[in-house]
């Protein structure tokens, strides 16, 4: 199973990113493809949600694998016969943190999708990033 993957150092300490990362209220304020996204419970391993992108439309999504101040993954379904985890971390680097996002696609179809676009879904992880760091920065 491939991972897609993208990275970014920030000047914002990672406390301030997780602050916006583990809110999802501010996500379409940051994040150019979040047009709304809501969370059926807390920020944490299990809670499951709706979140609407540009160019996916709603989706169901779960959150997994929470460590809070470190990294969660999204989990979610937008293609038949496979599931897309988006792997977020945060750890400390340089003047402030190093910000990464990743992608990896399972089920039978996975291996199809990561092929066809896994490159380029992580190629638009940049603009993410690049807003989540600048919305840290300036809080």
């Amino acid at each position: 199973m491939a991972k897609h993957e993208r990275s970014l150092d920030s000047t914002a300490p990672p406390e301030r990113v997780w602050r916006l990362w583990s809110d999802v209220s501010t996500w379409p304020r940051w994040n150019p493809d979040v047009l709304a996204i809501s969370l059926a419970g807390p920020f944490a391993s299990g809670t499951h949600g709706s979140m609407t992108t540009k160019a996916g439309g709603t989706h169901q999504i779960e959150l997994a694998d929470v460590r809070p101040g470190q990294a969660f993954t999204l989990v979610t379904a937008p293609v038949p016969l496979s599931t897309f985890s988006f792997e977020c971390r945060i750890a400390p680097g340089g003047q402030g943190s190093r910000i990464s996002q990743g992608v990896s696609m399972r089920g039978p179809l996975g291996w199809l999708f990561s092929g066809m676009m896994g490159e380029r879904m992580a190629e638009g992880f940049k603009p993410v990033l690049q807003g989540l760091s600048q919305a840290a920065q300036a809080s």
